[in-house]
């Protein structure tokens, strides 16, 4: 996310971007008529950023929990093939969610990442369950 005094990257977003720039708009307004105008704009755009963020950090730490016990089940499956995939698996979803976030990928790219390997992880879930 964007630091103190900073622009806001491609990693923050368009929800974020858009109520930082009505955030600035309400610190150039010159009457409080207007102010009043920009807070309106402003107060649903940062709650609805807020939000956005609070989702996407609660699903990056959700797949990669998500990843760790797919790694975990298929290590105690008891079964070398399924294990040796899962382990794959989990490892693969837990390192692509950590290189998204030290490398700061971009807004798409992280959800991208988010939605692939919750998707791959409960595939190998439901595909082990309905063999097992």
């Amino acid at each position: 996310m964007a630091g103190r005094g900073s622009e806001p990257t491609e990693e923050d977003g368009p929800l974020f971007r858009e109520a930082y720039r009505q955030a600035d708009a309400v610190d150039r307004a010159q009457t409080p008529g207007d102010r009043r105008k920009a807070m309106a704009g402003f107060a649903p755009r940062a709650l609805v950023a807020l939000a956005e963020g609070f989702l996407r950090d609660a699903l990056k730490t959700g797949a990669v929990v998500f990843s760790v016990i797919v790694a975990v089940m298929a290590a105690t499956s008891g079964d070398a093939v399924w294990a040796a995939a899962g382990i794959v698996s989990g490892v693969v979803g837990v390192g692509l969610v950590a290189v998204a976030l030290i490398r700061h990928w971009s807004f798409g790219r992280q959800w991208a990442v988010i939605a692939v390997v919750i998707a791959v992880q409960a595939a190998y879930m439901i595909l082990f369950w309905k063999t097992h």
